[in-house]
């Protein structure tokens, strides 16, 4: 397989924090027009956006990476990516299971939308889905390989939720293939101090939450990358 550019960090509604109006077939559309050859839609602690996405995925001749992006129970993100819907699905379930159950107001949060291929409404989700889950990093990402998924840290040298910020570098119980970064500059000094490691490959991109931010930024998945065993 040729090397795939893409947006591999894109929400939807589904996502509290995202607008109501980017919708998975409109994040889908998106990085189309973009010119990506690959987007995963990877909202926070669910996959229930995917189904549409992979619908919209396959009408416009664009590859899916199924994701989801956890908020471990150490407030570190962490991206799952899997090679199909079904599967993200079930680990979602799982997700879901270990989310804390308080008062979640949308109007405090935002609206957590769930909707079809045709665009429409199809339900709301209850628990707030940007909570932490009780699974801490290595659990997850143990039982992300554990369904044959791939864990990526997200934001690895960002100010909040994530690796730098949370533990001022890389684990020491738990390694990963490749991670994200958010500024490569920064990423490039952690790398020199030696807080991240080096020799890994890296992904950049948009964490999109509105619709103007799809494929703003792109990661290039070359030969050897591992999430291009997902896409065959």
């Amino acid at each position: 397989m040729n090397a795939l550019r893409g947006d591999l960090h894109v929400h939807t509604c589904l996502s509290p924090c995202a607008d109501d109006d980017l919708t998975p077939v409109t994040a889908v559309g998106l990085a189309k027009l973009a010119g990506a050859d690959v987007v995963a839609v990877t909202d926070h602690n669910s996959a229930r956006s995917l189904p549409a996405a992979k619908a919209a995925a396959d009408a416009y001749g664009i590859l899916l990476l199924p994701g989801i992006e956890v908020n471990c129970a150490e407030e570190i993100h962490l991206l799952c990516y899997f090679a199909d819907v079904d599967t993200a699905l079930r680990f979602g379930d799982a997700l879901y299971d270990a989310l804390p159950a308080f008062p979640y107001d949308p109007a405090v949060w935002g609206r957590q939308l769930v909707t079809d291929e045709n665009e429409e409404i199809t339900g709301e989700v209850e628990k707030l889905l940007t909570g932490a889950v009780t699974l801490t990093l290595s659990e997850t990402a143990q039982l992300c390989r554990s369904m044959g998924g791939i864990p990526v840290p997200a934001h690895a040298d960002a100010d909040s939720y994530s690796l730098f910020s949370v533990l001022g570098g890389w684990p020491m119980d738990v390694d990963f293939d490749l991670y994200e970064v958010k500024f490569p500059e920064r990423a490039e000094k952690l790398i020199r101090a030696g807080l991240l490691p080096g020799g890994k490959p890296l992904l950049t991109n948009s964490d999109a939450h509105c619709a103007d931010a799809v494929a703003s930024r792109m990661s290039e998945l070359g030969e050897g990358n591992p999430l291009l065993r997902l896409l065959r």
